[in-house]
């Protein structure tokens, strides 16, 4: 699942992976030095909720019953 951050200091939005055996990384794109953080990190967390809702969708189908 991929994740999102802001690095404050290099002014970028950044996306992550967990591959098992060590994290990945990307920059998606530079935000403009002067910016304040709070936008860009409500930017990260709205995208990583997103990227945890695609997921269920894959791991949770609508269409999956328990056996009985």
């Amino acid at each position: 699942m991929t994740r999102y951050s802001i690095d404050p200091e290099q002014h970028e939005l950044i996306a992550t992976w967990g591959t098992g055996e060590g994290d990945l990384a990307t920059r998606i794109t530079a935000l403009p030095a002067n910016t304040n953080t709070a936008a860009p990190m409500r930017l990260a967390r709205a995208l990583t909720h997103r990227s945890e809702a695609a997921l269920r969708t894959y791991t949770h189908p609508a269409g999956a019953t328990a056996a009985s």
